[in-house]
């Protein structure tokens, strides 16, 4: 019956789609609705008959402009009468062109600029970069420019780590599990994206903290609302991963070795033909032994018992490597497509797992193997059978193979030693091989009438299902074991935008969201053995939402969104990691109210001075929280709903620019996540009633600052010297009234760095002091950190704009 009912809901929705979706396709409306507008259109090109990208397109003295796109095209909606058109774009002289404009005209104006010489910091630069123009939306948004980053030896994870709101919770060195927290919430409150596709189902060989940083262009985060063009059910925020996307040729190769016998090494490159036809590559390898120095207990493997001192001990079975290839291949600027690209992604790794999620539990030979392979493909269409109406659709499949092997009748301790057991497995025996497959589709519609309004449909959906590969190998299989595994999903999104001049815009939207769930569910009454049967069930809702933003003067911005939301368990949450995670197919989905409110200052002046200010505070009244407990026997995790938990948070940034000589800046989180659950299921108070959720951050900050010297050796050349700083405020690791008296400790690190770039950035190599205090820090549940670590990178960049 529930089965019968998701299938109606997804119908529906889907009708839906379609309707609107054929409703925006009549041009007919579409050209009707122009009211007495006319347009002027054309393409902007060089003395070199090149096209040129992002110049910015309008009519002097008045609000009326545009960009021209990748193929130089611009599109401007204009009111009748005599104008100036001014064209204006970094690197040329200004264009400027009288155009008398009749009512319903349609006129072409084919642009040619000519070169211009004047120094850079001479220049005013009018055209808004991607970065810009997402952090001026409606949304509490923080781009973050990666191609500051390309020189380092980070991946997208501690990339993350110096946003503010944003803390990385890790388990260990090179390729270990983490967690991204923000504003108070983590794991899979925060949904992470690819260039708008979720990462849900990579596999762990394809995941943000083993992709080096080189890959992304820019980095967006998202603390709260979360457009529907992502098609999310995130509830804590989402962050979004954009990769070069140029029609230039590119060539970027580096190599990096540090502490611990870490190797990584990257190669990207991209070209596009004169016919359009595109080419990219990514290719990654990371390798470490992480072989870093720990303070823990020391087990007795006579008495059984630790040890009440704490030793030094050096990792001994925690090496990590994998690799990854991504290839894509497209055409773009076609009549029938704007842009049309087909992507394959291969990675792999071994980890081998040396500790649990506490210290003082070690392994000695448990390990995991993953292989994911994902074909992809993306299809854009600009104006399609209208002006402004565009098309997106985006379609991913994900076949991941897993390996857990865990077999040895073995207890270690942390000098390396053992002692026999009479059963196999060091925490809980496996030679378990799984195949994951995923499927995920996302269609989006977009329509602007008349320069303020914006039209959007969005449907995303997503399919997950679990099958043992080794039905006869896994001595601890039971029933469940062979049970089937799968969910599916589906978000329809709608949305408007209102956005009648360049200081305020506002976007309000719904999203009606169908989940259904099959797996197995244990039944039994008795502690002793369990019995599972597999059982189905269907969850519908509908979230929805408003968010604006105000600029009062030309350097002060506001934002103010609001939103009611739901977040659905993941595959993770609802059948566990085979290795030391336990799902729980009986959980409910999240929902929470949730408030933020963002102000931003950013100005420049004396044409060298700049800073950036920015301060948000959020509220959220979330129930059914999905939380994630320590099994404290043999080190292992799970799920459940706790109930209500009420977040306020505050964060705030500042940062000083001195022309492109000098940079300082930092960030501070605080955040206070309670439990708001009164009574326990007895209807007895809770002892823990507003405690602190344990486990969680709840003060931190980052600062950091560089200095460059140009033209040290040579024309060309920028010497770079800079620092960073993270701190973490004590917390707890458990209930607080429960006596939970371990707490995870204050802690201060240091980074330093020097980068030499030589010839325009072509040539560049980087040192890297990290933790260069040698301070003991921790993390999730109290696992060790790295240690004093230093690094050396390699990196060749050739580059050859169209």
């Amino acid at each position: 019956m529930m089965n019968n009912n998701f299938q109606k809901s997804s119908v529906i929705t889907l009708s839906v789609f379609i309707a609107l979706l054929l409703l925006n396709f009549n041009p007919s409306i579409a050209q009707t609705q122009g009211g007495r507008q006319s347009v002027i259109r054309g393409t902007v090109k060089n003395s070199q008959d090149e096209v040129v990208e992002f110049a910015t397109v309008y009519l002097k003295n008045t609000t009326m402009g545009t960009q021209s796109d990748e193929k130089g095209n611009y599109f401007l909606r204009v009111t009748p009468g005599k104008h100036t058109l001014c064209v204006r774009v970094l690197g040329y002289e200004d264009f400027e062109k009288p155009v008398d404009v009749s009512a319903h005209d349609r006129m072409v104006v084919d642009v040619i600029l000519k070169d211009n010489d004047v120094q850079l910091q001479n220049i005013d630069i009018v055209a808004k970069s991607p970065v810009q123009q997402v952090n001026e939306t409606a949304f509490n948004v923080v781009a973050i420019d990666a191609k500051a980053l390309h020189n380092t030896s980070l991946d997208l994870a501690h990339a993350l780590d110096r946003v503010s709101g944003v803390k990385l919770k890790e388990v260990g060195g090179v390729g270990s599990d983490m967690q991204i927290s923000l504003n108070g919430f983590s794991g899979r409150h925060v949904k992470v994206f690819m260039d708008g596709v979720p990462m849900d189902g990579s596999g762990s060989a394809f995941q943000i903290n083993n992709i080096p940083v080189g890959m992304a262009e820019r980095i967006e985060v998202y603390k709260g609302v979360v457009p529907i063009e992502l098609g999310s059910d995130a509830l804590g925020g989402a962050i979004n991963i954009v990769t070069k996307s140029t029609s230039n040729t590119y060539v970027d190769a580096s190599y990096s070795y540090g502490s611990f016998n870490t190797h990584k090494s990257n190669l990207a490159l991209g070209h596009t033909t004169k016919e359009g036809i595109m080419f990219q590559l990514n290719a990654y390898q990371n390798y470490s032994d992480n072989n870093y120095k720990v303070k823990t207990q020391l087990l007795d493997l006579t008495t059984n018992t630790y040890s009440k001192e704490e030793y030094w001990f050096k990792r001994f079975h925690d090496t990590y490597h994998n690799e990854a290839i991504v290839g894509k291949i497209g055409i773009r600027d076609k009549v029938w497509a704007t842009r049309f690209m087909l992507e394959m992604t291969y990675s792999q790794e071994k980890a081998d797992i040396q500790n649990a999620n506490l210290m003082k539990i070690v392994f000695g030979g448990k390990e995991r193997r993953a292989k994911s392979l994902i074909p992809a493909f993306t299809y854009e269409k600009k104006n399609l059978f209208t002006e402004n109406l565009n098309v997106k659709l985006m379609g991913r499949y994900n076949k991941v193979h897993t390996n857990n092997t865990d077999t040895l009748a073995r207890q270690y301790n942390w000098n390396g030693d053992y002692r026999e057991k009479s059963s196999k497995g060091e925490s809980s025996y496996s030679l378990s091989e799984n195949n994951n497959r995923s499927g995920y589709v996302n269609a989006n519609v977009n329509y602007k009438l008349a320069e303020k309004h914006y039209f959007t449909a969005n449907n995303i959906f997503n399919t997950f299902s679990r099958k043992a590969a080794n039905a006869v190998s896994d001595e601890t299989a039971t029933d469940a074991t062979y049970m089937t595994r799968k969910t599916n999903k589906n978000i329809l999104g709608l949305s408007y935008k209102f956005h009648p001049n360049s200081k305020w815009n506002t976007s309000a939207f719904v999203k009606f969201y169908n989940v259904h769930v099959t797996g197995p569910v244990d039944v039994s009454t008795s502690t002793a053995s369990s019995t599972y049967e597999e059982q189905s069930r269907s969850f519908s809702t509908t979230g929805y939402g408003l968010a604006g933003t105000y600029t009062f003067i030309d350097d002060l911005q506001m934002k103010l969104s609001y939103e009611k939301s739901y977040r659905l368990p993941t595959v993770n949450e609802l059948f566990g990691d085979e290795v030391l995670e336990s799902g729980n197919t009986t959980l409910k989905p999240e929902n929470s109210q949730n408030i933020n409110f963002n102000i931003s200052y950013n100005s420049t002046f004396n044409q060298l001075h700049s800073i950036y200010l920015d301060m948000g505070v959020v509220y959220r009244d979330t129930r059914d929280y999905i939380r994630r407990q320590i099994e404290q026997r043999y080190g292992g995790s799970y799920y459940s709903n706790h109930g209500k938990v009420r977040t306020v948070g505050f964060d705030g940034e500042a940062r000083y620019f001195y022309g492109d000589k000098f940079s300082l800046g930092g960030n501070l989180t605080w955040q206070k996540l309670e439990n708001m659950e009164r009574y326990t299921t007895s209807g007895v108070e809770s002892i823990t009633y507003k405690d602190r959720m344990p486990n969680v951050p709840y003060l931190f900050s980052n600062a950091d600052a560089a200095y460059n010297f140009n033209g040290v050796f040579g024309k060309g050349s920028i010497l770079s010297i800079g620092y960073n700083l993270q701190y973490l405020h004590e917390f707890y690791r458990s209930w607080k009234s429960e006596g939970g008296e371990i707490t995870i400790p204050t802690q201060l690190s240091h980074d330093l760095s020097l980068n030499c770039s030589l010839k325009n950035g072509m040539y560049n190599i980087t040192l890297e002091g990290k933790n260069i205090t040698d301070e003991m820090l921790f993390d999730n549940y109290s696992l060790q950190k790295p240690g004093r670590s230093f690094y050396v990178k390699f990196r060749y960049y050739f580059f050859k704009s169209k």
